[in-house]
């Protein structure tokens, strides 16, 4: 009895901790750029996704691990920059909730594309 509680106890802690770390870094982002952007964590999982591509080409050596992510903050960079310049340039004077529907929209775009 006592062990499900404290499993319970830790579960709920983990929970708040992980919803502690969204919302602290979505603040950090929206008082940095002025941007609600819900994109951010599709570009680290489009990161990983190009790193670990590129690290099968270039095989798994030492070699290969790291020039395979120094493409992948290449490839992410200029999408990155693409995506600044194609729809977040034409939304900074828009409201705060077309930020928040245009970065979800991303989200979906990178989630299908790396699918």
């Amino acid at each position: 009895m006592l062990s499900n509680l404290l499993v319970q106890l830790v579960n709920g802690l983990a929970d708040a901790l992980t919803l502690f770390l969204v919302a602290a870094g979505l603040s950090l982002i929206f008082g940095v750029t002025r941007i609600v952007n819900f994109a951010h964590g599709s570009f680290y999982m489009f990161g990983i996704y190009v790193a670990y591509s590129m690290a099968s080409r270039f095989g798994h050596t030492a070699a290969g691990f790291w020039l395979s992510v120094l493409a992948a903050a290449l490839v992410v960079a200029v999408l990155g920059a693409l995506v600044e310049m194609i729809v977040l340039r034409r939304i900074y004077q828009a409201p705060e909730l077309f930020h928040l529907l245009a970065t979800f929209a991303l989200v979906l775009i990178f989630r299908d594309a790396a699918l």
